[in-house]
């Protein structure tokens, strides 16, 4: 298997041009200043995220060098690239062996950030980060990292890069459910969509957080729109979001301030004694005003499309 990047010279009809290394790569991060690789491979006991870097030429793309971290990256916004240092956020599992037995606990589970130079060696790092826990989402804005873990309840942390080869953690919330994908609105707010929860989980729900960031020490959720899911006798009614998975889901109108987020709720009734079960499924938007100055988000506008019922 080869992972193959290949330049095409849009405003002349030449020849492409290709780079390819050997190994399958699971992830890609790309922006004006380089391009990188990410391969995770593992055995029983770790999880290993090899990074390839490839520089920019005239023809295309040169390979540079390659390193390597603990664990495993959640998406391509686990990275970003400033033109000298790497970052990159992951997961690490950290089984435990006894002999020949392998035993994984999800308590033994901590997350890393990792800061590497242009020759991909690791110059900074925080490790062990909410045991226990897995990345939900993060977002690189300037030299701050904001990263969202989960298991029961959504710590927000706040890393400081100005200093890549000591980062530090600056602020930490917690707060029920958790962010799936973060967006930053100005340098101070952010913007997480994901799924609502109480102390003890989720509850099938959507939740649109606003975070002011203005003090990294004292991260607040300043703001938020929630979509209840719930269950009792009548009903099991869940929510979801494309824009959970993928971020293009998710509009952002930054000349009105106004976020539009798509969704989908399921209304469940089966297996009743009285046979009125049903499957209603209702798909829409919610447009969401951000207030910069009052630091608030409010519905604006939704537009909710036919149901369906079967």
């Amino acid at each position: 298997t080869y992972a193959v990047i290949t330049t095409l010279d849009l405003s002349k009809d030449a020849k492409p041009e290709s780079e390819a290394i050997l190994g399958e790569c699971n992830h890609l991060y790309a922006s004006s200043k380089g391009l990188f690789l990410c391969a995770t491979t593992g055995d029983a006991v770790q999880d290993t995220t090899k990074i390839y870097k490839f520089d920019y030429t005239d023809t295309g793309v040169e390979y540079k060098c390659t390193g390597k971290v603990n664990g495993y990256i959640n998406n391509q916004f686990s990275m970003s690239y400033d033109g000298e240092y790497f970052r990159i956020a992951t997961t690490a599992n950290n089984a435990k062996v006894d002999g020949e037995v392998v035993s994984f606990s999800i308590d033994d589970r901590t997350n890393n950030l990792y800061i590497l130079n242009n020759e991909m060696k690791i110059v900074g790092k925080v490790e062990d980060l909410a045991k226990g826990e897995l990345i939900e989402s993060v977002r690189f804005v300037g030299n701050m990292a904001y990263v969202v873990t989960f298991r029961q309840t959504d710590p927000l942390f706040v890393i400081d890069l100005s200093n890549p080869e000591k980062p530090t953690v600056k602020g930490e919330l917690k707060i029920p459910g958790f962010s799936e994908y973060l967006h930053p609105i100005t340098q101070n707010l952010i913007v997480g969509v994901g799924q609502d929860g109480t102390e003890t989980g989720t509850n099938g729900g959507m939740k649109v957080s606003l975070f002011d960031v203005s003090d990294p020490t004292k991260p607040v959720e300043c703001g938020k729109f929630t979509m209840s899911g719930y269950e009792n006798e009548e009903a099991q009614v869940y929510v979801d979001s494309d824009a959970y998975y993928d971020h293009k889901a998710l509009c952002w109108d930054a000349e009105n301030k106004i976020m539009y987020v798509p969704y989908s709720k399921s209304v469940h009734r089966w297996a009743y004694s009285d046979g009125k079960n049903y499957n209603k499924t209702t798909a829409g938007i919610v447009a969401l005003k951000v207030s910069e100055v009052e630091k608030s988000l409010k519905v604006v506008g939704e537009y909710i499309a036919n149901a369906t019922k079967f």
